[in-house]
């Protein structure tokens, strides 16, 4: 069972703030929210101490770097404990999958890949089914077009929405070195990295540090710097809601009611996935049932079937592939 912590409306406000920016200063910080310094310095603190804060990390558009980002649904049959840790252990251990994570409802286990080629991703799976098909009741496999990324306006109640939609074609690659990849794992691993710490681990000056990172910012490689937040630790469950629908000329409609809700944190725009996605931090199930019911209520007819998932575990949350 998660432990929950108890946090006020100044340490949502540092939440919010931190998951606009999470590279920008403590000064900074202090002065957006008109507070002191050490207040916003010892409940930062305080908040990565008890887990709340889990890191930081810069938000990679993967496909100006040439990968694909597949996911892929399993429902388990006929296993044990110890047959589902073995699976789990094996698909954390691939170099290619950027998220494992173990779900309640429609899957058992939800992976994230990020690979060069759809050539690549057939190879990792068919090792993977030579090993553990038995134990695979269903599976689906889509591949992202965008991941879109929405602030958490649920933390500060609200209406206006920033976003940052992550690409997944590789056809919109840019110029980048080894420089750069080294760059990106430093702030993807801690987002607050001095730019003099950076300098000394690759040899370089700061101020060559400072240019590279506000190019790969200029060619939208990085697309902000982001917290990881554990929401359960503040009262919040991880929803993942796919939904089928029966008038597929109305979802900019629901695009629309999307990007506006609070609680939605992110849209998911798959091939091979369902026709609308989307990923909600609400307080329960009653908050799960009130967000459909609410999406029934303003688009009547609207949705033919839904799945959902809830998180249960995450075993490998990466930014960057090894």
């Amino acid at each position: 069972m998660e432990i929950m912590h108890s946090i006020d409306d100044v340490d949502k406000s540092i939440l919010f703030e931190l998951d606009k920016n999470s590279r920008q200063s403590v000064k900074m910080l202090a002065k957006t929210l008109n507070l002191k310094r050490d207040t916003v310095a010892y409940r930062i603190k305080r908040m990565e101490s008890e887990s709340i804060i889990q890191g930081y990390y810069a938000l990679i558009d993967y496909s100006k770097l040439g990968y694909t980002l597949v996911r892929q649904y399993f429902k388990f049959q006929n296993t044990s404990p110890e047959i589902e840790k073995q699976i789990i252990d094996y698909l954390v251990g691939l170099k290619s999958t950027l998220t494992v994570y173990s779900t309640e409802g429609s899957s058992d286990v939800a992976i994230g890949y990020l690979v060069h080629s759809l050539d690549e991703f057939d190879a990792i799976l068919k090792s993977f089914l030579a090993k553990f098909k038995q134990y695979i009741y269903e599976s689906n496999t889509s591949i992202f077009l965008e991941y879109v990324h929405f602030l958490r306006n649920y933390l500060v109640h609200m209406n206006a929405r920033n976003t940052s939609a992550v690409g997944t074609g590789a056809s919109q690659a840019v110029d980048f070195d080894d420089t750069d990849i080294a760059i990106l794992k430093t702030l993807t691993e801690d987002a607050k990295t001095p730019l003099l710490e950076i300098a000394n681990k690759l040899g370089l000056s700061s101020m060559a540090v400072s240019y590279r990172i506000k190019q790969l910012q200029k060619k939208q490689i990085i697309l902000g710097y982001k917290a990881l937040i554990n929401s359960s630790f503040i009262g919040f469950e991880y929803y993942k809601i796919d939904l089928q629908l029966e008038q597929l000329g109305r979802i900019p409609e629901l695009r629309s009611y999307i990007t506006e809700h609070p609680n939605i944190i992110y849209e998911d725009r798959t091939i091979g996935g369902s026709d609308m996605e989307f990923d909600a931090e609400l307080e329960d199930y009653d908050s799960f049932y009130a967000l459909l019911d609410d999406i029934k209520t303003k688009f009547p007819g609207i949705i033919r079937t839904y799945k959902f998932y809830k998180a249960r575990k995450i075993f490998k949350y990466k930014y960057l592939p090894e």
